[in-house]
This record gives structure tokens, sequence and C-alpha cells, in this order.
């Protein structure tokens, strides 16, 4: 029988792949800031992270049959087990300071803000690229801003690709997520970041019960975001 954070993470893959089937839509590219969007003091700017829900983890692709999948999850247990245990969230918190602190060098009218409403839970929009899926405007009054940064982070640990239950390489350090900021006047981005990273390990990665390199490859993983942040904004 399967671990309960198996199963979960075994309807997850299942689940994605029929979106990704079902949804034929060109992926939104990179939206860059432009230099003159913060030059009028007065503009607000409103600034939310989303966290992952679950603890670090090893995150499977690939193996997409259920038979597939509990024998990559088992092949990956161990290091499941580790990377819970060990791996908090403090990383990824100063990562939403860097992005705060990074903002603030643009602009000095920027607040963290609650918000009132899931952003999964916002009408659709219906928008070509270059607009979010959502309809942000609704917030503009109830949050006092103009802007709205967000910075959501999915998923992190570590990265393992399948063919079936065949694995395609090792465990490699991961961080996915994105960060996006949105006028809420015209729902346009003013900057879309997909964040996507990996970290192959050095040398031998199957070093139960601390796997030493695949920790040092989440870390450096982070560390690869970071620095993409900084020159993003």
């Amino acid at each position: 029988m399967l671990h309960f954070s198996h199963a979960k993470k075994c309807f997850f893959i299942v689940f994605l792949t029929l979106i990704i089937t079902a949804c034929g839509s060109t992926p939104q590219p990179l939206v860059e800031i432009e230099s003159n969007i913060f030059t009028q003091p007065e503009t607000r700017v409103g600034y939310v992270y989303i966290m992952p829900e679950d603890k670090a983890t090893t995150h499977i692709y690939g193996a997409s049959c259920l038979l597939c999948y509990g024998v990559a999850s088992s092949l990956t247990s161990k290091l499941d087990s580790h990377l819970e245990s060990a791996i908090d969230q403090q990383e990824l918190i100063n990562i939403r300071t860097l992005v705060l602190d990074e903002y603030s060098t643009r602009t000095s009218n920027i607040k963290e803000v609650a918000l009132t409403v899931p952003i999964s839970k916002l009408s659709k929009f219906k928008g070509e690229l270059g607009f979010a899926k959502k309809d942000f405007r609704a917030l503009k009054d109830t949050l006092e801003v103009d802007i709205l940064v967000v910075l959501e982070l999915h998923r992190h640990g570590a990265y393992r690709s399948f063919s079936s239950y065949v694995p395609n390489g090792d465990p490699q350090g991961y961080l996915a997520g994105l960060l996006y900021a949105v006028d809420l006047n015209s729902n346009a981005y003013i900057q879309y970041l997909e964040i996507d990273e990996k970290v192959q390990p050095e040398g031998e990665w199957d070093e139960p019960t601390t796997f030493p390199s695949v920790t040092t490859s989440y870390y450096q993983a982070i560390e690869n975001v970071k620095n993409r942040i900084r020159n993003a904004i």
C-alpha cells in the first residue's frame, strides 16, 4: 500500500497530466519590468507571498501510471524522509524578503498585504498573452494598491524524472514557482518570471540518511533563484 504522501503525489501527477493534455494554450512568456513603471511616487504597490502547501519532498515526473508511480515513489522514499525532516521554510522566507527588498529599491510606496480572497477564487479574465488569467482588478479598492506583486513558490526539494518506473537520472535540487506583478487597472502583467530551477548533484547522490549532495544541490537551486530575482528586479 502506498504511503499517504505518496498517494497524494500520485494524484497530483495524474491531475497535472490531464490539465496539460486538455490545455494547449501558449504559455505566458517572460515579462520584464519597464524602467518607467515606478516613476510616479503615488503609485501604490502591494506584495503577497504564497508559500508551498507541502514540505520539501521529491517531485516525480514521467511515472504516469499508478504502478509506475508506486515503484518510483518507493525509490525516493528515503530521500523524501530526509527532505521533509531536514529542509525548513527559512530559505523560502529569505526569498520572500529578497523580493520585497529588491522592489523597495524601485519604490518606497510598497507594503505587504493580505489577500481577501484566494487567487484561485478570483474570476477568470479573458485576455491575450501579457494579461493575468485571473481578474485581479477587483483587489485594487479592497487592498488599496495599484500594482500587486505576487511570489508563489509551488514546489521545493528534489526533482526526479522517470520513464515509466525507470529513473532517467539522479534527483536534482529543485525549486519551482512564479514571480509576477499585475497592474490592477488593466490586469496586465508588468512582470512575469517563471521559476523552475534544477541543479544536478555532484558525485554520488544516494547517501542516506543525510543525502549531502542532493541537499547541497537544493541550496544551490535556492541561490540560483535568488540571483535570477535580483537580475529580474
